[in-house]
Parts: C-alpha cells; structure tokens; sequence
C-alpha cells in the first residue's frame, strides 16, 4: 500500500512539474509572439527630424542578453538603453542620404555600460555627424545639464541651444579611484600581491590607500591627453581659441547659461517650447502644430536595419571582445574565453567568412582566458586577414588577444598597452577566526593546497608566485615582440605595465594605424580582395526568436543581440565588479591600471 502512494505521487507530481514547465513555455511564447506582433516596422514620415537622445550606452558590440533578461524585458518593455557602435554610425550615415530626413535633434546626457559611451566611441560617432553636415542638413543640439563627453559630442552641431537654467561641466577631467586596502584590512581579508612592471599599478587598490607617484603620472598624461583632443574638437567647432577655452575651463566648476553663452559654449539660451519652433523651422511643420514631425533613434534603426546591406555571400565578421576578460563562458557583460574562442573558431572555418575584424574594448583580465582568446587568433590569422581595431581601452590582455592581429588600429583617445602582469592572492583567515572559525591542515607534500584562501601563503609559495608573475611577463614581452616585429629589450622600455594613449601608441609601435571602427572594416576589406563584394556580419548576431527559445529550452546565455539591455548598476556595484575579474586559477592577471571612474 505504501509503494502505491509513493507511485501515485511520484505520478502526480512528475504531471504536475510537466504541466508547469509547459505552461510557462507557452507563456514564455506567447510573450515573445506578442511583443513580436505588437512591434510592427516603423515608419518613417517625410520631412521629419531624427531625435537622438543620448541618454544610452554606445557600446561597440550589439546589445547582448541573458535567457532572465529577455524575459524581464519582454514583460517590462523598457526603453532601449543600449545601442552598437556599428548600427549608429551606419544609421547616422543613411540618415545623410535619406531624403526623409531633414536634421538630427540631440538631446539627453550619456550613459555608460560596461566600458559603453567611452572617448574614443564617442569620437566616432562625432566624426559620422561630422559627414552628416557635409549633406547640409542640420544638427540642432540641447544642453539642460551636460559633463565633459555629453558637450564634447554635442558641439558638433550647427547650433547649440542651452536651458536658461542649466550648466555645462567642460572644465577639464579628473579621475578618482576606490581603494579597498583599509576596507579589507579592517574586514580581515589578507591581500599578498607580486607584480611585474614598475608601472603596473593594478593591485594598488587592494594593498594601499592612494596612488603611486608613478601611477598619478601616467594617469595625469592620459587625461590631460583626452582633454586636449577634446578641446581642441571643440575650439574648432564653435570657433573658440584654444587658450581663451583653457582659460575659461580654469576659472570656475561649471559654466552656467550665461557663462555658457558669453564664453560661446552655446548659441542661445531657451526653453524647451521654444526649441519646438526652431525644430519646426527644420522640418517645414506649421507653427501652430502640437509638435514636429519626427522619428526616435531606435525606430530609425529597426526601420532601415536591413537596407542598404549587401547580399554578398562574402563576409567580413566582426567580433567582439567587450568586458573584463574571463574563464569560461562569462556573464553578458563579460569577455568569456570560451565564447569569444568559439566565436573566432566559427569564423575561421566558416569559408563565406573572407576576414575578420577583432574589435577590442577590453581593460583585459585572465591571464589564461587572454591566452585561450588569443590562440584562436593566430590560427585565424594563418588562414584570412585579421585586423585589430580598439576601442575606449585595450590595454593589457585586451593587447594581449590584439597583438597578433595582421593590422592594428586604435583612436588617437584608445588606452592601450600596459604590457605588464601582476599576482594576487586573497585570504580570509582572520576575518574567519573573528567569527570562531579555524582550518587545520594534513598534506602529503610542502606545496599541497596553495591555493587555500584559508591562509596566508608562505614564503616559498610567494616566492613561486613571483616567479610565475615573472615568467607570464616575459611570454607577454615575447608574444608582442613577434607579433611586432620589435627587439625585447626596445620593448621592455615601452612595456612595464604602462598604458599609452592611441597616438603615442603608433610612435613607440604597438599599433599599425590610427582609425576607428569603419577604417577596420575597409583595411579588412582590402587585404581580402573584396572590393565592394561583400557585407558585414556582427559576432553576436541579431537575435531571432526561434533562437530565444532554443537558447531557453538548451538553458544557456544568449550568443546574439537583443535591445534594450537592462539599467545601468549603482555606481558602487560598478566599482565592486572588478572583483569578478579575479577568477583565475593561477592568481596571474593582466589588468591595467585603469580601476578609476572618469569625470
């Protein structure tokens, strides 16, 4: 009798589990049809503005999502928050030549997810609006409050118009950074560091509570190398001489609306009702009408996402190293080394792919993941062209997956280099005896369970750390001085863990060229032969919704795109992230020193 109850509810139960599951996947479907239903193609009225509201992260890679993201947007429906490089400047580029549209509107402050929105994106992107003017079309710009990047790409336009009543931060750029050293000591967390590289200042926040002499300089230079590009953009735009802008950027924290006017910042001071009567000037509406005949970003994108792309069954594959690099498949905001080498693999023996563009914006992570990335890219490199083109920041095992690439191209604002290494080894010993715990040990060797976080390591266990550190230095120093071309001992003059911005980077030789993300794509195009036969395929891909179920039903991360992603974290969970980076097995870590947030 008892078997036969524990039968009948093993069966019961195991209908019960079915029904569920099945109800949520058709639930889950039903979901996705009906938002894929409810989004019907946009379209694009005449004579209309394109309204760009930068209150999003530009990232290099399309949008990617997780299966518990999809869901949540899906019922949610958020706004878009994201957006790929590559998709605005081509939309920005149909947008001059599409004669629907008669000006872009700019409006809204950046935003910045996972290395998103960086200096040298946003360098491109005002060079794509740029050409836009060269159409003669206008590009009208709205200042309520704007930071050093939101006013940099704004004045671009034609006419930059400002709220009487807000403020523009163009005062120059600092950094700060989160030190943990105090923290951790009063948690009783242990931190034993190595490092190789006099400027390899990656471990500072974990060992002490302020810069290195040698860390403040090389950061210094650095800013004060993106300002003076930055500046110097905008001296030409609004016709501001340089000194007079440098002058004006010392003398107080923020320029208020007047301020802002009499400097020449900006061209007038209104308010948002009457932007609406320049706005309509543009499009030819009547004055009287409730608002202006336009079109947002997002539904620009969707509406031309498959024109003016070429049928060609030769591609140039573009992949995506964006994140901290780590073992593994990786979370979606993460560079996982399995991914992105399954990613270059199919690639490499996919024969429709003709060359391959590595686009990098990476601070780096792994040692190993850098390795298992970087591999992939020298077989790749034996079989069809592989240009290197970085980002806001590549630097250290983003150099690392880049050096071998047959051209590598950088933005004269890229951080790169940082050709250093160091080792790190937490443990949680007292902060656990503070809470009554204790380990005790029996081993059958001396170097048996190093790896403990229980304990400190020993002297021998340091020393072997260091040698270790040593050793990944000297194969980085190798790697680079093959792929290069370039003599060890030049090299290690240059290394030692210094970053280097993009144009200095060309002088000492670390990169080939100095271009953004489209310059990649055409020097590719040109060491293939394609001449204009031939389109252009992002790693990841547009997401389809057969594949959002696959992905569901197979329990994994989605390897495609979908938009938007989700909000920016808090700043602190920003800051606490790098901790994720300190995954791998061996200790060994190729980070540059670029732990700080920019304002």
């Amino acid at each position: 009798m008892l078997d036969f109850i524990k039968n009948t509810f093993s069966s019961v139960l195991g209908t019960l589990i079915a029904l569920f599951f099945l109800g949520f996947m058709a639930f889950l479907s039903l979901i996705l049809i009906a938002q894929a239903l409810h989004d019907p193609e946009p379209q694009i009225p005449e004579k209309a503005l394109l309204v760009v509201d930068l209150s999003l992260s530009i990232n290099d890679k399309p949008p990617t999502a997780s299966i518990d993201q999809v869901i949540e947007e899906a019922i949610l429906a958020s706004h878009m928050e994201r957006v790929g490089l590559r998709n605005l400047l081509n939309s920005i580029e149909f947008a001059k030549n599409d004669e629907r549209i008669k000006g872009i509107f700019l409006h809204g402050n950046l935003q910045s997810v996972n290395f998103g929105s960086g200096y040298a994106a946003i360098r491109e992107v005002r060079a794509a609006l740029e050409g836009f003017k060269k159409s003669g079309k206008p590009i009208y710009a709205y200042i309520l409050n704007a930071m050093p990047r939101d006013y940099y790409l704004m004045s671009v336009a034609d006419k930059v118009a400002m709220n009487p009543f807000g403020e523009v931060f163009f005062n120059g750029l600092g950094i700060e950074m989160m030190f943990y050293a105090n923290a951790l000591e009063k948690w009783g967390i242990g931190v034993q560091p190595v490092r190789a590289g006099k400027f390899k200042s990656g471990i500072e926040p974990f060992v002490q509570d302020h810069m290195s002499e040698e860390h403040r300089l090389q950061v210094t230079e650095m800013i004060q190398k993106l300002w003076d590009s930055m500046a110097e953009a905008v001296s030409e735009s609004k016709e501001i001489p340089i000194g007079q802008l440098n002058a004006a950027a010392n003398r107080d924290r923020s320029f208020r609306a007047e301020q802002a006017l009499e400097t020449g910042l900006v061209d007038e001071l209104v308010y948002f009702d009457e932007v609406l009567g320049h706005l309509k000037e543009i499009t030819g509406d009547d004055p009287d009408e409730r608002t202006v005949t336009q079109v947002d970003l997002g539904d620009y994108m969707k509406a031309n996402r498959e024109k003016g792309s070429s049928r060609s069954e030769n591609k140039v594959a573009v992949v995506y190293v964006e994140g901290i690099i780590v073992g593994g498949e990786g979370q979606y905001d993460q560079a996982g080394a399995k991914k992105i080498a399954r990613r270059l693999r199919d690639v490499r023996l996919d024969d429709s792919v003709k060359a391959v563009v590595l686009r990098v914006n990476s601070p780096g992570g792994s040692a190993q993941a850098s390795e298992i990335i970087q591999r992939e890219v020298r077989l790749l490199r034996g079989s069809k062209p592989v240009v290197a083109s970085m980002g806001y920041v590549a630097a250290s095992g983003g150099y690392w997956v880049s050096t071998y690439a047959d051209r590598i191209f950088a933005q004269p604002n890229t951080i790169t280099g940082s050709i250093g290494v160091f080792g790190i080894i937490f443990n949680v010993q007292e902060i656990a005896q503070d809470f009554g715990l204790n380990w005790d040990y029996a081993t059958t060797h001396d170097f048996a369970g190093s790896w403990t976080i229980t304990r400190p390591q020993t002297e021998g266990e340091m020393a072997q750390l260091r040698d270790t550190t040593e050793w990944y230095y000297a194969r980085f120093l190798q790697k680079v001085a093959e792929s290069r071309d370039l003599e060890i001992e030049y090299l290690d003059s240059v290394a030692q863990g210094r970053i280097w911005m993009g144009h200095e980077a060309l002088k000492v030789g670390l990169i080939d060229e100095i271009g953004g993300l489209e310059d990649a794509i055409s020097e590719a195009v040109e060491m293939a032969g394609l001449e204009s036969d031939y389109r252009v395929v992002d790693f990841p891909r547009a997401h389809q919704l057969e594949e959002v179920i696959q992905a569901l039903l197979e329990d994994r991360e989605l390897d495609v795109s979908f938009d938007p992603a989700r909000r920016i974290s808090r700043r602190v969970e920003i800051e606490l992230e790098w901790l994720k980076a300190f995954d791998d097995p061996r200790g060994i870590y190729l980070l540059p020193d670029i732990q700080f947030q920019l304002f």
